[in-house]
C-alpha cells in the first residue's frame, strides 16, 4: 500500500524522553506523514522536535495542557482542513510514549487489503495471544470497560480502550469529540457506531514499563468516565 497515504497522529505531553525514537521508528518503517499535537508540554518537546524533525512533520501546539481528548480533536480538526490537499486516505493514532509497535502496522494493512470496505480498525491486546504484558489489575478494569462500552454504544470490541487505531479520513469528517476527559475513547466508539461505519480489530503488541504504567487512569477515574458517559447517553 502507498505509505504516504497514511498520516500518523501523535499526541504528546511531556514525552521528550521518548518521542524522538518513536518517530524514528515510524520513518524507518517507510511512513513519511506525521502530525504531532503537543498538548502544552513544558519539557522542551517542541525545541527537540525542531532540532530533529521540523522540516519533516506537521506540528500543532496547545499553549496549555488540555488533555488527551482535546489534543485528539485538535488533530482531527487539522486533518479535516488539510486532508484533500495532502491526499491522505488513512489516519493512525499512535502514542508518543513507546507503547505502540510500528511493526503491527502490517496487521492493519493486511486487514485493509482483505476487507477494503472497513472504515475503522482497532488494535486489540486480547483478540489473540500477543506479547502484551498487561498487568492483572489493568486487565480487570479493561474487561469491565469493554462491557460498559458495549452496553453504551452497541459496539462489541475485545479491547475498546486501545489507542492504536486506524481510520479512513472520511470518518474523521463525521466524528467530533466533545467530552473533556478520558471518556473520549468511549465517545469516539459511540460516534463511529452512530455514523454507521464498519469496525474491525487486529492484534497488536502494547509495551508496558514503569514509565507508561505510572501515567495510567486511576480506578476512581474509571467511575467518573462511567458517570459522564451515562449522563451524555441520557441527556444527549
Amino acid at each position: 500500500m502507498q505509505k504516504n497515504k497514511f498520516l500518523f497522529l501523535i499526541r504528546s505531553y511531556n514525552e521528550s524522553s521518548r518521542i524522538v525514537w518513536v518517530m524514528k521508528s515510524i520513518f524507518a518503517d517507510g511512513f513519511s506523514e506525521i502530525l504531532v499535537v503537543d498538548d502544552g508540554s513544558v519539557d522542551g518537546t517542541m525545541e527537540l522536535l525542531k532540532k530533529e524533525f521540523w522540516e519533516k512533520i506537521y506540528f500543532i501546539r496547545h499553549p496549555v495542557n488540555r488533555g488527551a481528548w482535546a489534543a485528539l480533536e485538535t488533530g482531527f480538526a487539522y486533518i479535516r482542513k488539510n486532508s484533500k490537499e495532502k491526499e491522505w486516505k488513512y489516519v493512525v493514532t499512535f502514542d508518543a510514549d513507546g507503547q505502540h509497535d510500528i511493526a503491527d502496522m502490517k496487521n492493519f494493512c493486511e486487514m485493509l487489503e482483505k476487507h477494503p470496505n472497513t472504515d475503522v480498525i482497532y488494535g486489540s491486546r486480547f483478540i489473540t495471544k500477543t506479547k502484551t504484558n498487561v498487568p492483572f489489575f489493568r486487565r480487570i478494569i479493561l474487561f469491565w470497560g469493554k462491557i460498559f462500552t458495549s452496553l453504551i454504544s452497541g459496539v462489541h470490541l475485545t479491547d475498546a480502550h486501545n489507542g492504536y487505531r486506524l481510520m479512513k479520513v472520511e470518518v474523521i469528517d463525521q466524528v467530533h469529540l466533545t467530552m473533556d476527559g478520558m471518556e473520549y475513547a468511549s465517545e469516539l466508539i459511540e460516534e463511529i457506531q452512530i455514523a454507521g461505519y464498519k469496525i474491525r480489530e487486529v492484534p497488536v503488541n502494547i509495551h508496558y514499563d514503569e514509565y507508561t504504567l505510572a501515567k495510567w487512569q486511576r480506578f476512581g477515574g474509571v467511575f467518573r468516565i462511567v458517570a459522564r458517559m451515562l449522563y451524555k447517553k441520557i441527556f444527549r
